[in-house]
């Protein structure tokens, strides 16, 4: 008769392959642990996210996608932590990609810019709805980083249905355009517009007025 040894009760080819998948996992959450940690402000609320030409925080259970970053680009995507509202950060580094699209498009300013980007955001949802419809509620200038942006607030009726039910679009989007500096884009929406007033104060006292342009890497 042949006995084989087990590891906790397990065969060992499976037990090892358990094991080593905990290994990987407990790796997986150290090394995003203490990234985490290392990127944390002062008082530990917020996560600071750094790239070569800005810099902002946003709350540590909100869920930030993977920064992508390259010469003439830089995207960051966030969800806040109830998973209803998305927040956008583009910074167009490149005037050949700038002045494409604003020749291109007849845009003029910072206001015609944010209104033509919120019609391509419509547009996008309206693919999915056919009975999307788009209002536009307020259009004026903000202070970002020192800096006079111009933006405006949407809401987008109908915009999308899952499981038979209809969920409406209300966000703002805030356009930034600088000689020296490209053109900075932030959106920020949420699907339950009934929460809009409660996300918005999230958004622009925790993560927008952290928001600072800069120049290289402190």
């Amino acid at each position: 008769m042949i006995f084989k040894r087990k590891i906790f009760g397990l065969r060992p080819p499976l037990a090892i392959f358990i094991i080593s998948m905990l290994v990987l996992l407990l790796t997986g959450y150290l090394i995003i642990h203490f990234a985490l940690m290392k990127n944390l402000s002062e008082d530990g609320r917020f996560v600071v996210v750094k790239t070569k030409t800005f810099r902002f925080n946003f709350p540590r259970n909100w869920y930030a996608y993977p920064l992508y970053e390259n010469e003439t680009l830089c995207l960051i995507y966030l969800v806040n932590a109830e998973s209803d509202s998305f927040l956008g950060i583009l910074h167009y580094k490149s005037w050949e990609r700038i002045n494409s699209l604003i020749n291109e498009n007849n845009l003029t300013d910072n206001l015609s810019i944010a209104i033509f980007e919120v019609n391509r955001v419509f547009n996008n949802f309206r693919e999915r709805s056919q009975n999307a419809t788009l209002h536009f509620i307020e259009n004026s200038t903000i202070l970002i980083s020192g800096y006079n942006a111009s933006y405006t607030i949407f809401n987008i009726q109908s915009a999308f249905v899952i499981n038979e039910a209809t969920y409406n679009i209300t966000g703002i989007f805030i356009s930034l355009l600088m000689t020296d500096n490209g053109l900075f884009e932030i959106v920020f929406y949420t699907w339950k517009d009934e929460f809009w007033e409660d996300r918005y104060k999230t958004f622009k006292p925790e993560i927008l007025d952290s928001l600072v342009i800069k120049y290289g890497v402190e």
